[in-house]
């Protein structure tokens, strides 16, 4: 009789019998932490070298691409020939990155780096552009850019953020590196 009530305690009700449990949001390996400047870019831009690179525009627009992921970050090199010109780009920027987020509660974070590049990146948790930066080095140049995932709009938030935190994390180690030296 103690047997039975062992046994009976050991078993586990799941309410209802067998039912297929929801799917979850596939987990995708991580990119390394290993960087390499993007060759023949405008400005010194590191980019993870597992992904995928190409540049247009004389080094202006630098496209990283992370295939497992299904992202792309865009990066915009603007130089600016006046310190009118390099506020104008920069308000422009700001008005680009403010309306990406549509209103989303967003952080954000500042770096510098050792060759005086000023930058903030702002990260929307759940948007399409999840991660957003602009800087500069106050005189003669802009870098700009934005992070786009190709997801489905009801993605669970909490799969896709290890993603989010890979690309904040190589758009951070980029701008903390930033530089207009070859």
């Amino acid at each position: 009789m103690v047997a039975t009530a062992v046994l009976a305690a050991c078993g586990s009700d799941d309410g209802g019998g067998s039912v297929p449990r929801r799917r979850a949001y596939p987990r995708l390996p991580e990119y390394g932490e290993a960087y390499t400047p993007a060759p023949g870019a405008a400005a010194r831009f590191y980019v993870n070298s597992r992904a995928e690179l190409s540049v247009d525009s004389g080094g202006r627009w630098i496209t990283v691409r992370y295939p497992l992921y299904d992202a792309e970050v865009y990066v915009t090199v603007t130089p600016a020939a006046s310190q009118h010109e390099l506020k104008a780009v920069l308000d422009n920027r700001r008005e680009r990155m403010a309306l990406n987020i549509g209103g989303a509660q967003a952080t954000t974070a500042h770096v510098v780096s050792p060759d005086s590049f000023v930058g903030v990146i702002v990260e929307a948790p759940g948007s399409v552009m999840p991660v957003q930066f602009v800087a500069t080095d106050g005189v003669e140049c802009v870098v700009s850019g934005a992070a786009r995932l190709n997801i489905n709009a009801d993605a669970p938030y909490d799969s896709v953020s290890p993603v989010v935190r890979t690309l904040s994390r190589d758009i951070t180690f980029a701008l903390k590196n930033l530089s207009l030296d070859d």
